[in-house]
């Protein structure tokens, strides 16, 4: 769908420059591209999609018997499993495409009802918060954070079962690995909005920076693991004290939220809510936040955890600069020990 086919175009195109409209046709063309090139492996995943989780989740119903991370069968279940996320992802692009880079840009941050302290549009780039950050540059700006990642794959090296959990095969009580995380997402206050530093006048000196300075780690959807629409989104920054700052939208009911989180140093571990709801906390590593597709384990009060996907939002590309389309991950992410607490 051409951008001025939507339904909002005409207020959301509304007194944008042509810098603008050029970055939103540049993306929109790159879109189209790829979905006439993906549709015939869009098919096949459709197809093959429910037999291919039913197998995975028949491998999990015997992983007593493979959860050591030195047997074949046990590595061989993980690159299956990445696998079928990495398909996952895709398809998710090709639901989501370009059709919500209305969402956490600059006029929607203006419009959001809590942005104090906003100081108008930034021109120069209105999907400031869309950027996504390496490791590296995370892991330098967060204070006392280590620089080697820790990645947590859930369902694999982090497991989930009743009042156990298993972490790198050694069990641990859930209440003692999952509760300081809880605790983090429900005591933290709620942080001020990720704003970009003000762009300068024509020849004037540089803005000083706002109170908070952040860094943004880009704009995800959340989706379930197995199947489903994405309809829900988070944009997710971070200050160097390590606080987790951001929002939510739904785009099927609509609810608009700031997020308030912290990450826990030690463990690298990342965790937040939405708004006031202290129930539903949302926990996964920093160094997985740095990655376009990763699980994320979704706390529904203290008794019922279950793994989803985070799947990260292209940032549109400079005006004059070709559009960087996604790529699932080709492997799983490095095995290294994952720090449990």
């Amino acid at each position: 769908m051409r951008p001025e086919q939507r339904p909002n175009w005409d207020e959301r195109s509304q007194g944008r420059n042509e810098q603008w409209n050029q970055r939103v046709d540049n993306r929109s063309d790159a879109w189209n591209q790829r979905g006439e090139q993906r549709q015939q492996a869009r098919n096949d995943f459709q197809q093959n999609s429910d037999q291919r989780w039913n197998n995975l989740e028949n491998a999990q119903q015997d992983r007593q018997n493979w959860r050591d991370q030195n047997r074949e069968d046990w590595q061989g279940h993980r690159e299956e499993m990445w696998d079928y996320r990495g398909d996952r992802a895709e398809d998710i692009w090709d639901n989501t495409r370009d059709f919500y880079d209305d969402v956490f840009d600059d006029r929607w941050w203006g419009a959001c009802g809590w942005g104090v302290g906003w100081g108008g549009s930034y021109v120069s780039n209105p999907w400031w918060w869309w950027a996504p950050a390496t490791f590296g540059a995370v892991s330098t700006f967060v204070d006392a954070i280590t620089h080697d990642p820790v990645y947590i794959d859930y369902g694999m090296t982090v497991i989930y079962e009743g009042e156990t959990v298993y972490v790198d095969n050694k069990p641990v009580p859930a209440a003692q690995y999952t509760q300081p995380m809880i605790e983090l997402a429900v005591n933290v206050e709620q942080p001020p909005p990720p704003l970009p530093p003000a762009a300068p006048a024509p020849g004037a000196a540089p803005a000083a920076q706002p109170a908070e300075e952040w860094m943004p780690l880009g704009v995800f959807a959340l989706a379930q693991e197995e199947k489903g629409d994405p309809v829900m989104f988070f944009q997710l920054s971070v200050n160097r004290a390590g606080v987790i700052s951001g929002a939510y939208s739904s785009t099927i009911t609509k609810d608009q939220q700031p997020v308030a989180g912290q990450i826990d140093k030690a463990s690298q571990r990342a965790a937040w809510r939405i708004g006031d709801n202290t129930e539903t906390i949302f926990v996964t590593s920093l160094a997985n936040l740095t990655q376009d597709v990763s699980p994320i384990a979704l706390h529904f009060g203290t008794t019922r955890t279950q793994t989803w996907l985070l799947v990260r939002m292209p940032e549109p590309a400079p005006a004059g600069q070709p559009q960087k389309l996604p790529e699932a991950p080709k492997a799983p992410p490095p095995l290294k020990t994952t720090k449990a607490k």
